[in-house]
């Protein structure tokens, strides 16, 4: 149900997400979907939970495979964000329709980058300061993926995270100030 919830943003718009199409493009009944989600706003959270669940696991596991002590997770975020990883998790489907619902909450994914900004910024073993370099760079490219803002080609992906790294890695265990 999901799936067909974010399938409906994708291919109607925000707008277009009602409790009916959703039953529709899931295959089943509306009150089959209202039985999971009994509202609109749940089944919206429940995107936004589970894109936001699945950034966060993706972000663990890379920083896990990085085989490094200090930097994993600055390394894992652009990673995750310029090997296009992002869109994989119809993220744009579940920050959309949060952002769109009446309430505007967005108080998870709120919640979830200040987590996020934390681990990197205290808890990654590099200078704060590069660690939101990786952040920065990040949240750009993800934004601009989001709204389809002239993206870059995977090479100048490949060699913008080239660039952030090698300045977090030159600036390892020293200052930018």
């Amino acid at each position: 149900m999901l799936d067909a919830a974010a399938e409906v943003v994708r291919t109607d718009g925000v707008s277009g997400l009602t409790l009916d199409r959703v039953a529709e493009v899931a295959g089943v009944s509306k009150g089959g979907l209202l039985y999971h989600y009994g509202t609109k706003r749940e089944l919206v959270l429940a995107m936004l939970d589970r894109t936001l669940t699945d950034a966060d696991e993706t972000l663990d596991r890379l920083a896990d495979e990085s085989g490094r002590t200090d930097g994993a997770f600055a390394h894992a975020y652009l990673e995750y964000v310029t090997s296009g990883m992002h869109g994989e998790d119809d993220g744009a489907a579940g920050i959309f329709a949060a952002a769109a619902l009446e309430e505007g909450d967005l108080s998870p994914a709120q919640a979830q980058f200040a987590r996020w900004q934390e681990r990197l910024l205290d808890d990654d073993g590099i200078d704060p300061t590069h660690a939101l370099l990786a952040r920065v760079v990040g949240d750009g490219l993800w934004l601009i993926d989001l709204f389809g803002l002239a993206p870059p080609s995977p090479d100048q992906r490949e060699q913008l995270a080239d660039l952030v790294m090698d300045l977090i890695e030159r600036g390892m265990g020293s200052s930018l100030t």
